[in-house]
């Protein structure tokens, strides 16, 4: 079943017992209303009858004090004294009657017809003289019965009315969930993330509905993205990390078998196994600190002095292969900027940087140079190489990302990554610009433990 017909059938059920219990009030102040009017009517004709016998010691005449529907006997205990000409029998005599109270009771005759009757006791010796005025409550039977049809017929209208005008409501109001519920389906069977659900309503429930609903396509359409670029480049990196070891290890594997042969050990050979191996292991490094990065490993941060660091960082990187010319330009004052850090780590991302900017630098010059930016500070490592090409540069910095041109040089395209990660967990940020044909500068910037004064620091 439906919502749509659940929730007609539910508000005819609502709407027909609403209807049934105002047919109920109805029928009930109908009724109060008419015997009210009616005791009012006994009420008089009867005291008309006592005060006329208790002024004039006599009776009057019975038939003209009330309407044809309005009878009159006058008793004495069980015996008729006089009554009207349009009532033949004897009406009950209430017990609270013979206690000399005046009350209103509801007979019965033999035929079973309703009167309503009201008895008045009026002293008469030692005794009691009763009037007692009743009327037929016919009219309001037949009053009753005649509402009766036309109640029945219109609620019934009513109802069924009020299903159809639900129903289309609920038709109107569904229409959009009815429109996500297909939207979704439709994605389930197409996985076409690009779809979305047409609306064009107010800003009410549905409508925060149907906005939320093509959000989170938004956010899953970009998520499934994400993941399939990133497993673009998983597949890439197997296919370069699975050359990148298939090369050393044949060569380490061909150089014992060239000295098992010889029976010598050949400098050249053992020199290329150890170079091998070291590249290998460098790999390795790498995998396995990327690893520690979506392990989301945590970095024990101490109290480090910058300039002590970036001069380490840059004498270890002298001693790498380069052909042009490596300045350092690390003020003193830098000496005495502390930042809360890792030392192997920090020294290691800047030791990427500049080996990168080594690659990558055919000429000119390399140079590492730290300044005063904002409430920190920032180290910069500037080339004069051959740049980065604009599409390349919102990517240089995702793992296993190789610019074209990169990937005759070898290397599994994880440096970059893994400075990014190192300067991320100490709460600086990183960055770079760059023109082919005319170099790059990266440039790393890091917070200064609260209280460390920056004056001293020239601008970069």
């Amino acid at each position: 079943m439906s919502f749509r017909l659940r929730l007609t059938l539910l508000y005819s059920a609502l709407l027909a017992a609403a209807l049934v219990l105002f047919s109920s009030l109805l029928y009930g102040v109908l009724q109060w209303a008419f015997e009210q009017s009616v005791d009012r009517t006994l009420q008089e004709v009867a005291g008309r009858v006592a005060r006329y016998y208790q002024t004039f010691g006599a009776l009057p005449r019975l038939d003209g004090l009330g309407d044809r529907s309005t009878f009159i006997l006058v008793r004495v205990d069980n015996t008729p004294v006089a009554q009207s000409s349009n009532f033949e029998g004897l009406f009950p005599l209430p017990e609270a009657a013979r206690h000399g109270r005046a009350v209103f009771t509801t007979e019965f005759d033999a035929e079973g017809e309703p009167y309503r009757l009201y008895t008045l006791p009026v002293r008469f010796g030692p005794t009691y003289l009763y009037v007692q005025a009743a009327y037929t409550l016919r009219l309001l039977s037949t009053a009753k019965s005649l509402m009766m049809q036309p109640i029945v017929v219109g609620a019934i209208l009513f109802v069924a009315l009020g299903a159809v005008a639900v129903w289309l409501v609920a038709w109107k109001a569904i229409g959009p969930i009815e429109k996500v519920a297909k939207a979704a389906r439709a994605i389930g069977e197409s996985a076409d993330l690009s779809l979305r659900v047409p609306y064009q309503g107010p800003e009410d429930e549905i409508g925060v509905l149907v906005r939320t609903f093509n959000d989170m396509l938004d956010q899953l359409e970009g998520l499934y993205a994400r993941l399939a670029a990133s497993v673009d480049a998983q597949k890439r990196f197997v296919a370069d990390a699975s050359h990148e070891l298939r090369t050393p290890l044949t060569i380490i594997r061909g150089n014992i078998d060239y000295l098992r042969r010889a029976g010598t050990l050949d400098p050249e050979a053992l020199a290329d196994m150890a170079s091998e191996a070291e590249r290998m292991s460098r790999l390795v490094e790498e995998l396995l600190t990327m690893a520690r990065a979506d392990a989301s490993q945590t970095v024990e941060l101490e109290p480090i002095a910058l300039g002590p660091l970036v001069r380490d960082a840059c004498r270890r990187a002298q001693a790498m292969p380069h052909q042009v010319e490596f300045r350092m330009e690390i003020p003193e004052a830098l000496d005495h900027v502390v930042v809360m850090g890792h030392e192997e780590w920090l020294c290691r991302a800047l030791m990427i940087l500049i080996d990168n900017a080594f690659k990558y630098t055919a000429e000119g010059s390399v140079t590492v140079r730290a300044g005063r930016q904002g409430d920190g500070v920032v180290i910069q490592v500037v080339d004069t190489g051959q740049g980065i090409a604009p599409e390349d540069l919102p990517h240089i910095f995702d793992r296993f990302f190789r610019a074209d041109r990169a990937r005759s040089r070898g290397g599994a395209g994880l440096g970059l990554a893994i400075a990014k990660w190192v300067v991320g967990v100490h709460g600086g940020r990183i960055s770079v610009e760059s023109e082919l044909g005319k170099g790059s500068t990266f440039s790393v910037w890091l917070p200064v433990v609260k209280g460390k004064r920056l004056e001293a620091l020239p601008n970069p």
